[in-house]
């Protein structure tokens, strides 16, 4: 039996249940194995599997304690999945293996993955709510939705009368004392540009990588003075588009996750090798000089390499100039919540195949007008360089309802627990709730959570302390 790291941590139900999740793969689309546990565990404690659907939602319930038959049902709810980001040196097959979870500090967190903390640590409250002792309370019931970290599915495929309560409680915020009421919409874009390999003489192969950045969410983290790896990579090859020819180009993995590592093999002519090389050299001074105040690991790397074939330099120019084009960061700010982001986009992910170049952004906004007017905006940029489009379904912003009686039913409780004020919160992230609200639009929704850190990389962790408060 392997070593619970996790045993001494309290509350102990909730750690328990949680250490167990992290033992299960559950990335996004893949969520069959933790559907089987979730399902496992249930039957364990005699908790009833109410519902499931065709795309993997889940619905377990608990009836009313003795005595509280007459309680509205509440529902809490997260999501299975997680976002599966790894550093380059770590090993691991989200597929098949289990995260490996470790206690630094006043923190738990993974060795060099992330931690699925979102919304792991979510489902372990709600999981626990179902089997503690000290709880009086009206019929439970607690819903579990797969895939949203990349596109939410399961939220999407709710149909009414899916679940019965008009009290929602979301697990899926990552920060203790804050009660989040609204949250962005979303939706992705994809560009591909076909593209057709040549042999060439008289070239030389050049690698250009830039690795270690922090990375990060792509919604709350949109506006740190984080860098996008994407964008530092194409910085100088943009100067470089009238002598070079792309072999490949990648970076990115998840289209939520801000990207950490960029490559790019592309072929110079042999006899403007060195100077281009001089050139390179150049900028990557530079970059680093800047780059290192707020990415301390950053790391570029020029090599040669035994090449000979590439994509024509039509291409190339397409592939730097729209790369070049797309916004990565904020668009707008809030003007009734300061500081918020508004509207933004990720440029998430670039893959090359044997046919074409992809590329991913993802674009969020709390006004779902604006949302579609930068969605129609990259899409005109991208048939500007004959890439072919693709927009994805999009999901609205969740409005805020400040007059809910269930808000403030949430509100007090969570100052008494604290004893202090709590706040009221609109954050920049894509959450389910605003899709629950279109199956019942009598449905009064919160959403809280413990503090988590650096959720979508591998620097993700939870602050212990925070867990037990909530």
């Amino acid at each position: 039996m392997s070593e619970k790291v996790l045993a001494n941590l309290e509350p102990k139900i909730v750690w328990e249940i949680f250490e167990e999740i992290t033992k299960v793969p559950r990335p996004s689309k893949k969520e069959e194995k933790i559907r089987k546990w979730v399902k496992e565990w249930a039957k364990k404690y005699n908790i009833t599997v109410k519902k499931e659907d065709d795309v993997g939602n889940i619905l377990l319930y608990k009836e009313a304690s003795a005595d509280c038959e007459d309680y509205p049902t509440l529902i809490f709810q997260a999501h299975l999945d997680m976002v599966c980001q790894k550093l380059p040196d770590i090993e691991i097959d989200f597929d098949n293996d289990p995260i490996n979870v470790m206690i630094e500090g006043s923190k738990v967190k993974a060795k060099g993955t992330t931690l699925g903390a979102d919304n792991g640590i979510g489902m372990a409250f709600c999981l626990a709510s179902l089997i503690s002792d000290d709880l009086k309370h009206g019929a439970i019931e607690v819903l579990f939705t797969v895939d949203e970290e990349t596109g939410l599915t399961g939220a999407f495929a709710i149909k009414p009368g899916f679940f019965t309560g008009k009290y929602l409680l979301n697990v899926d915020i990552e920060e203790l004392g804050k009660i989040t009421i609204s949250s962005a919409g979303g939706g992705g874009t994809d560009f591909t540009i076909p593209i057709e390999f040549e042999n060439k003489t008289n070239y030389s192969g050049l690698k250009l990588t830039v690795t270690g950045l922090q990375g990060g969410h792509s919604g709350t983290d949109i506006d740190l003075p984080k860098l996008n790896d994407i964008k530092v990579g194409i910085d100088t090859l943009l100067d470089l588009q009238d002598e070079i020819l792309i072999s490949s180009i990648s970076a990115g993995s998840a289209h939520n996750a801000i990207p950490r590592d960029f490559e790019v093999i592309f072929l110079a002519p042999t006899k403007t090798k060195q100077a281009i090389l001089k050139k390179l050299y150049v900028w990557k001074k530079n970059t680093l000089e800047i780059a290192k105040i707020s990415e301390k690991n950053i790391e570029i790397e020029i090599t040669e390499i035994k090449v000979t074939v590439a994509i024509n330099s039509e291409n190339t120019k397409s592939i730097l100039n729209i790369l070049s084009e797309i916004n990565h960061g904020p668009y707008s700010y809030s003007k009734e919540i300061f500081g918020l982001v508004q509207t933004s986009s990720n440029l998430a992910i670039i893959k090359t195949t044997e046919k074409e170049v992809q590329i991913h952004v993802n674009t969020r906004s709390s006004v779902n007008e604006e949302l579609e007017e930068v969605r129609t905006n990259l899409k005109k940029m991208g048939e500007k360089y004959e890439a072919q489009i693709i927009l994805d379904k999009a999901y609205p912003a969740w409005k805020p309802n400040p007059d809910s009686a269930f808000l403030k039913l949430v509100q007090a409780k969570y100052k008494e627990v604290l004893e202090k004020d709590v706040e009221l919160e609109a954050i920049h992230a894509g959450l389910e709730c605003s899709l629950f609200v279109a199956v019942d639009p009598e449905l009064q929704v919160t959403s809280i959570g413990p503090n988590i850190h650096n959720a979508h990389s591998p620097d993700e962790f939870i602050e212990i302390e925070s867990v037990g408060i909530l």
